[in-house]
């Protein structure tokens, strides 16, 4: 009898192990061609070609979000590789992915918004401009392309920028006295 069970045991302990794999399977690793498949924006930004999309939609633009005087792809990856606030599916076609750069949120953070192929439709930095010392005041910083603005796309960046989650990260709730006169839309050739 002993040895039944531990059959039934191994048979079991096999189909489970079989299934796991199948589901992997079905899912897949996070593709950029698909962000349905990515759980967060740390696991999208390691995705191949996700560097190069991001490059490519932001070319060689400079700024001082969080650190001073570097490419904004840089600041942004800085942000999607520290902690990832997951990722929304705002229309079927549409996914906003967020984080906060590694040394904490504070207000600062990054979102990009996709679409269901994973083109870039717009990507904004939440930040206190540190050019020669960070600002007082948090700052929004929005960029589009100039041939594909979409008011749907600007409003859930702007929404995300100045939602109560990303609020309720900073310490002093002040910094955001004035917000509409420091949001920004930069648009890209």
């Amino acid at each position: 009898m002993r040895k039944l069970f531990k059959l039934a045991c191994l048979v079991a302990l096999a189909w489970s192990a079989s299934f796991t794999v199948f589901a992997a399977a079905i899912q897949g690793p996070c593709r950029l061609i698909d962000p349905s498949t990515c759980a967060d924006t740390k696991e999208l930004a390691r995705t191949k070609g996700f560097m190069q999309e991001l490059a490519h939609f932001i070319g060689d633009e400079k700024a001082s979000y969080f650190s001073t005087d570097r490419t904004v792809s840089s600041q942004a990856m800085s942000a999607f590789n520290g902690a990832p606030d997951g990722v929304t599916q705002l229309t079927p076609s549409r996914y906003l992915f967020a984080a906060c750069p590694e040394r904490g949120c504070d207000g600062s953070a990054a979102a990009i918004m996709l679409n269901e192929y994973g083109q870039i439709k717009g990507l904004v930095f939440s930040s206190f401009h540190c050019a020669t010392g960070c600002e007082d005041y948090r700052h929004v910083d929005i960029y589009m392309r100039k041939d594909d603005q979409d008011d749907a796309v600007l409003a859930a960046l702007k929404a995300w920028a100045t939602s109560d989650k990303l609020r309720k990260t900073m310490s002093r709730p002040d910094a955001d006295e004035g917000i509409d006169k420091r949001m920004d839309v930069h648009l890209l050739p």
